[in-house]
């Protein structure tokens, strides 16, 4: 389409993929605006760390029927890398473990039943097909020459047939061509098209954390037992699994200390209740609770948990699968279409994939014709939906199993199949 006929895109929510979306936009000269409900970039715990990989064997195996000749090992980062301006920095500047020169790594090890599990996991292999990095820090790199417009919460929005206006809380306005939705899982923009009827469920799982800071003997035996992150599969509580989740959040400018964060989560149907009792319980209650669940496990393991102050916010997973989408001038990305529990380290993955998609569709959009814009976002959400609900479903279930569960199937992470190797 011609500049004249390009349209004008709103984008509410300035998380991974919206600003993915709004750099494949400038790249193109298709103008934009983003709106993020967050005062700033330092609003709220920036605490979570984004695994980004390229197309792996997992994700290849949720292809829908009409994507059969793609390419599995085509890097997803390679066409981000090839869809952005080309004034942005090295996107290997992000990588959550500089200044060390350690490669990317997930860890697992199993301490439920399985015997001789040993130290399994996926770690880059040099290629840079895989990159972790703190949630601040990429949002950051993301941000390069954008404008993003700050405390922006979105209260209403309305849609006719030339043009969609979005409503926000302080009293402004804005007016454009199509409207994408990329606020995450508890999305203005779905419950809008939805028209209220929103089905986003509250995973069922129960979640206490905490954080840290490690250097000298403590720090180097965490990167041993993996570089970036690891999980123990713990011995089932009354027949249910449990898991703890370690992981670095960064280290310090001087590579002699780095940030860490523990998760302990379980099944639990109470979690999706608004009562929970993590919902509600104090720094010493978390605390407590987590020593306990862990006061079997070896010391190693046990290192971060020890040194951890709890995280008092609650936290909480939601997984969200949907078949289908009304098409008109609004549509959505990321955790919005398709939320999903962390437990595959692929929500990140699916975010750009949707934003690298969607960019190319608006490229074909006439904005004065809606019969084109039902096509061509109908078609993106068709292939969007299909390849989300799938993600967000094996998560949920890769955490119901247990490493030794009979119908666990195989195991995989960051897009990769999860295989053994020595602790460094």
């Amino acid at each position: 389409m011609g500049p004249a006929s390009s349209p004008h895109v709103l984008i509410i929510g300035a998380g991974l993929g919206g600003m993915t979306l709004a750099q494949t936009l400038r790249k193109q000269g298709i103008t934009f605006e983003i709106f993020e409900r967050e005062e700033n970039d330092d609003a709220r715990q920036q605490g979570w760390v984004i695994g980004l990989h390229g197309y792996g064997l997992s994700t290849f195996f949720m292809f829908p029927s009409h994507m059969e000749d793609a390419d599995p090992f085509h890097s997803m980062l390679d066409d981000l890398k090839a869809s952005i301006p080309d004034d942005m920095p090295p996107i290997a500047q992000v990588n959550h473990l500089l200044p060390l020169d350690y490669a990317v790594e997930f860890a697992w090890y199993s301490l439920s039943g399985v015997p001789d599990a040993g130290k399994v996991g996926v770690r880059d292999d040099g290629s840079g097909n895989i990159i972790r990095a703190p949630r601040r820090r990429l949002r950051q790199w993301l941000s390069t020459n954008i404008l993003i417009q700050w405390g922006k919460r979105a209260a209403r929005i309305e849609e006719d047939k030339e043009s969609v206006t979005v409503y926000f809380e302080d009293g402004s306005s804005a007016r454009g061509d199509i409207l994408i939705g990329a606020e995450g899982a508890r999305s203005t923009t779905r419950n809008h098209i939805l028209k209220g009827q929103d089905p986003i469920p509250r995973a069922a799982t129960g979640v206490v954390g905490g954080t840290c800071t490690l250097s000298g003997q403590d720090l180097e035996e965490q990167l041993r037992l993996g570089h970036s992150c690891y999980l123990v599969d713990m011995p089932p509580v009354h027949g249910s699994p449990m898991f703890l989740f370690v992981a670095l959040h960064e280290m310090l400018p001087d590579g002699k200390a780095g940030e860490y964060c523990f998760f302990i989560m379980w099944p639990d149907v109470d979690a999706a209740r608004d009562d929970f009792w993590t919902w509600n319980a104090g720094g010493e209650q978390l605390r407590d609770f987590a020593m306990q669940k862990s006061r079997e496990l070896p010391a190693k393991f046990r290192t971060v948990i020890e040194s951890s102050t709890p995280m008092e916010s609650p936290l909480r997973f939601w997984a969200l699968a949907m078949d289908s989408l009304p098409t008109g001038r609004i549509t959505l990305l990321g955790d919005a279409a398709h939320a999903m529990p962390p437990f595959r380290g692929e929500g990140g993955y699916h975010a750009l994939q949707d934003a690298l998609n969607l960019s190319r569709a608006i490229a074909k959009i006439d904005k004065d014709d809606n019969e084109n814009i039902k096509e061509l976002f109908g078609g993106y959400q068709a292939e969007m939906l299909e390849r989300g609900a799938k993600a967000s479903r094996l998560s949920a279930a890769a955490f119901s199993q247990s490493w030794d569960s009979e119908d666990s199937g195989a195991h995989y992470s960051w897009g990769q199949p999860v295989v053994p190797f020595p602790e460094d």
